[in-house]
């Protein structure tokens, strides 16, 4: 490390023994980085790494109340986790956390170095989340200026960004509206739109803010998709090469808090990874822990259904996502591979209610919509306006936000968490299409 480089920040999360072991590299006069504070229990590190904001986190398995929820608010909030494992099993245990990295009581100066700066080490290991049920955890997240939605589906089950492209797109009419792709695997908003995410994506944004950019605004402004009868949309990454950016700690925090900084509601469509043994799963994590409110679209089919009760078991549980901030949809009711709905009630019954959950909309099979939605190069809740499934969408985005009552305090439902509606409407009325067929991008 060179004299002028800044020194690695670090936050102390150890037991007693792992503290004892490495306390000549962590005290020693000279260290090459800064210890800034240490945390007894779990609670008390993510307050701590909120108010420090250190590079890095030295961590036991032991910690008191440690679990994965908070392990992946740590990360979330930008710090990288480095585990201390005094045996076999805390390595065990480091690795259902998810650590970054893992290093051994005996470690050298350099290789302690190395795993607080990331650098690549003999150890990097890839881990698998644990699946046990988590306690609800609480992490501070920064003021913003608008909400975050993160709409999300489950393996097998399509309809979540459709979802989010139509509830961007009627939340648009009312909000200055962004709808961000965020899906590790690839998404089909750049066929669908006709657009070149080459010419401006997320991978723009991350890049700028990682850089500390200033003037968000304009660079946003010249990398979103502007396509008439859609919400601003910011596409997702055009080289999957560049992912390996995105895991970093942090790195999605940093971008949504900057859209929400501009844009009074953004709209994110999250892939489904969230429990897979693979280090993209972390972008999806961070987006869910980051969004205000999370709508889980869940398949009509016996097989979809239960794909999609896992990824509620792994939304609740592994990640803490509070109940109140969880909306469920239920799409393509009455499809044809759709179950009855009496089926649906009874499989969902006993797994929603134990949780203090219910079915938030049903959003019904709409083959017309689909069919007016490829044909107009719409999301279908502009090209079937008097849809039922348009209207269950507009009915669910009015649930989501609490109404302008001019400083009256606003009643609350019980189990949900309703968001403080934007203040200032936008001026242009909502995008009334023509009816008049638009080639698609793959016509032309």
């Amino acid at each position: 490390m060179t004299s002028g480089a800044a020194r690695p920040t670090v936050v102390l999360a150890l037991s007693p023994i792992a503290e004892q072991h490495l306390d000549a590299l962590l005290f020693d006069s000279d260290a090459p980085f800064d210890v800034l504070a240490s945390a007894l229990e779990a609670d008390e590190l993510l307050k701590t790494i909120q108010a420090r904001q250190p590079e890095a986190v030295l961590l036991s398995p032991g910690l008191s109340g440690l679990s994965p929820a908070h392990c992946e608010r740590a990360r979330t909030a930008g710090a990288r986790l480095v585990g201390v494992a005094l045996d076999e099993h805390e390595r065990y245990a480091l690795d259902a956390l998810e650590v970054e990295r893992k290093i051994d009581p005996s470690a050298s100066r350099q290789e302690l170095l190395a795993a607080i700066q990331g650098e690549a080490t003999s150890d990097t290991t890839t881990t698998q989340p644990t699946a046990v049920r988590a306690p609800e955890v609480s992490c501070e997240r920064g003021e913003r200026e608008g909400s975050l939605v993160a709409v999300i589906g489950s393996k097998g089950a399509p309809g979540a960004s459709e979802c989010a492209a139509s509830l961007a797109a009627l939340a648009a009419g009312v909000w200055e509206t962004m709808l961000l792709e965020l899906d590790a695997l690839g998404g089909s908003l750049p066929l669908r739109l006709g657009a070149n995410p080459n010419q401006g994506s997320i991978l723009g944004l991350i890049r700028a803010t990682q850089a500390g950019e200033g003037a968000l605004r304009e660079l946003i402004e010249r990398w979103r998709c502007e396509r008439q009868g859609w919400p601003d949309v910011l596409l997702g990454p055009p080289d999957p090469n560049a992912l390996s950016e995105f895991t970093q700690p942090g790195t999605i925090t940093r971008a949504l808090e900057a859209l929400t900084r501009v844009y009074q509601l953004v709209v994110c469509d999250v892939g489904f990874l969230l429990a897979e043994n693979q280090p993209l799963a972390h972008i999806h994590r961070e987006a869910l822990i980051n969004a205000d409110a999370v709508l889980l679209v869940l398949g009509a089919s016996e097989q979809q259904l239960r794909a999609g009760l896992r990824q509620l078991d792994t939304i609740l549980g592994p990640l803490a996502i509070p109940a109140e901030r969880l909306r469920i949809v239920l799409n393509g009711a009455g499809g044809p591979a759709s179950a009855e709905k009496d089926t649906i009630n009874g499989t969902l019954a006993e797994h929603l209610t134990e949780s203090g959950l219910t079915v938030d909309a049903w959003l019904g099979w709409d083959a017309p919509g689909a069919k007016q939605a490829r044909r107009h190069c719409l999301p279908i809740a502009l090209a079937h306006r008097r849809s039922g499934y348009t209207r269950e969408l507009a009915a669910l985005l009015d649930e989501l936000f609490l109404p302008n009552t001019n400083g009256a305090a606003p009643k609350t439902k019980h189990r949900k968490r309703r968001l403080a509606a934007p203040s200032l409407r936008r001026r242009t009325p909502p995008y009334e299409h023509e009816q008049e067929e638009v080639a698609l991008p793959w016509q032309t």
